[in-house]
């Protein structure tokens, strides 16, 4: 018979440890995910022209582009989210938070399913980050950690009968791998933004072949 340690024996992660680790997550996946959702837009517009004209669109020249708002709130922050989701439930935790010395559990000790994972990041996607609204999701931290330092568990924890503890963190683990996480990301979002545009260039220059007519004998 499996048995599961209970989560009482160790203290609840501090909420900028939480924070700390999801940044770093979302950092990862959105990376992963970025070519092929940007790359799979660019092709429809590619396809259908008068995508192209809507996706170039804007408020104003201050407001990033409608295919990217639609790309980063409609698909690549929530497939974040899930996929977030599915890394926990097989792994048993993230790289964030095993990086910070975290972990999620059930109240009861148990790991986190895939079913739990999934609902308990709807939650977060909602209520924390406000269905990916930037204007919001600060008010909306806000108002979470001012109710975690009164209650010791978010709102999603409380729904979903989890709880996330410090295995191995400290201060200095925190401090240490923000640091490195800043040293490492930095140059490399560099790089990516000097690359990604002509990888999406060579991506919309190549039309499908089931689209191409047939030579005319």
């Amino acid at each position: 018979m499996t048995t599961h340690p209970a989560p009482s024996d160790h203290p609840k992660a501090g909420p900028w440890n939480r924070l700390i680790a999801r940044s770093i997550d979302l950092d990862i996946y959105g990376s992963l995910l970025m070519l092929p959702v940007y790359g799979s837009i660019h092709q429809l517009e590619d396809i259908f022209p008068t995508l192209q004209k809507i996706g170039s669109a804007s408020f104003s020249p201050m407001m990033p582009r409608w295919d990217t708002l639609i790309a980063s709130l409609l698909l690549i922050f929530p497939l974040s989210m899930v996929l977030d989701a599915l890394v926990c439930a097989w792994f048993g935790n993230t790289l964030g938070k095993h990086l910070l010395g975290i972990k999620p559990y059930r109240t009861n000790g148990r790991p986190l399913d895939l079913s739990t994972c999934l609902k308990r990041n709807y939650l977060i996607y909602v209520a924390a980050y406000m269905g990916g609204m930037d204007v919001l999701s600060p008010l909306a931290g806000l108002i979470h950690y001012i109710r975690y330092r009164r209650t010791r568990t978010t709102f999603w924890d409380e729904e979903m009968g989890t709880v996330v503890r410090s295995l191995k963190s400290s201060v200095a683990r925190t401090v240490t791998i923000t640091i490195l996480w800043f040293l490492v990301s930095i140059p490399l979002t560099m790089v990516g933004n000097l690359l990604f545009p002509s990888i999406l260039n060579n991506i919309s220059t190549v039309t499908p072949t089931s689209l191409q007519k047939p030579a005319t004998p």
